[in-house]
């Protein structure tokens, strides 16, 4: 079983896009498309983008003063329902009144968000003339606002910007039309979608699909990584979230690419999970162990966003369109399999993980 078992780097399309499964993989493309070679003494181009990270408990009321640093106004808050509920959220919301702030709420984000939640929180954006987005929860509002960010102002459709089907007619986005700018909150660490690039997870209602609309000059202006935001998380929340920051870190440094930094990264989110994903769910008002859990998923969207995922996130992406599953756990089941699958292409760096993980060398993959 060879290094073409794991597939390319931008692996959510790879139920979809037509790839050789019997030839030898020589590159692979990362999140801005820069092709990365399988050996180092290719050439090859390196991405380790991120913006601006305010870190640490209490970090979530530095929102209204950012934007206002940006000199924004009129700001979408983009949420779900479970988070508007919470007492954090109102004292968001306070802190950009007392800023002087004009804000309104788009709380409708479903789990596996679609084009149709897109389009509405789109519209909710124009009516209300906002110049800005603060999106505040896990990863499907955090995907819907990268959305959002992308379209609202200028006439492409979502679809316009999936650079992974079609990288060569990506949409030239400037002047007034550039995309709306954005700040991201997490509150789960799991999908580390604040550190994902723009690229975002949307169903497309008409094929049942899951795509990936995407622009290489679209980042947010700036992540709030808050952790004291996760105390509430129920333990099955916690504990699949959780699953996907693991699984994201494994599947990046079992890509096929040489990418040291992306490497380091992920090792680093593994060594991480495996010794506070357990304690985070066990005690959820562990604030270190919240704290460092956080730390491990937004590191881990780094790795993969530099060197790419693989058939886990591939099958999960696909289950998740046409049955509404919850992505962490998809990935939590498929896992296994899959590295299993890939044993004889990734045995060296399963070792790593086993060790990592603590696990003894006869339990690995039995």
């Amino acid at each position: 079983m060879g290094s073409e078992r794991l597939p390319r780097s931008k692996t959510y399309y790879a139920l979809h896009r037509r790839q050789s499964m019997t030839s030898s993989v020589h590159t692979t493309a990362n999140e801005t498309g820069n092709e990365l070679a399988s050996e180092p003494t290719n050439q090859q181009v390196w991405n380790c983008y991120v913006p601006p990270v305010h870190f640490g408990p209490g970090t979530v009321f530095k929102a209204s003063e950012l934007l206002a640093e940006q000199n924004l106004q009129n700001i979408l808050v983009v949420t779900d329902p479970g988070i508007v509920a919470q007492p954090f959220f109102a004292e968001l919301t306070d802190s950009l009144q007392q800023q002087g702030l004009t804000f309104s709420v788009f709380s409708a984000v479903r789990g596996n968000p679609t084009s149709v939640n897109v389009s509405d929180c789109t519209s909710a954006f124009r009516q209300q003339n906002c110049d800005a987005i603060v999106t505040i929860g896990g990863g499907s509002a955090i995907d819907v606002a990268k959305a959002v960010s992308l379209t609202a102002n200028n006439d492409h459709s979502l679809w316009d910007f999936c650079f992974f089907e079609d990288p060569d007619n990506l949409p030239a986005v400037t002047g007034s039309h550039f995309f709306v700018p954005l700040l991201i909150i997490p509150t789960t660490a799991g999908t580390g979608s604040e550190l994902s690039g723009s690229s975002c997870v949307i169903t497309d209602v008409d094929t049942h699909r899951k795509r990936v609309p995407y622009h290489p000059d679209h980042f947010p202006f700036a992540v709030i990584d808050d952790p004291q935001l996760l105390a509430g998380l129920p333990q099955n929340l916690t504990a699949w979230t959780g699953m996907d920051a693991l699984t994201h870190a494994i599947e990046a440094y079992s890509a096929p690419s040489y990418h040291p930094m992306s490497d380091g990264i992920a090792l680093e989110s593994i060594r991480l999970c495996a010794r506070w994903l357990e304690k985070s769910v066990n005690n959820g008002s562990d604030l270190q162990a919240r704290s460092e859990m956080m730390a491990a998923s937004s590191i881990a969207a780094v790795a993969f966003s530099a060197k790419g995922l693989g058939t886990v996130h591939s099958l999960a992406h696909a289950i998740g369109a046409l049955f509404d599953t919850h992505h962490g756990l998809a990935n939590a089941v498929l896992l296994p399999y899959v590295l299993a699958f890939n044993r004889a292409a990734i045995e060296e760096k399963l070792t790593t993980i086993a060790s990592l993980l603590n696990l003894p060398k006869k339990m690995a993959l039995q």
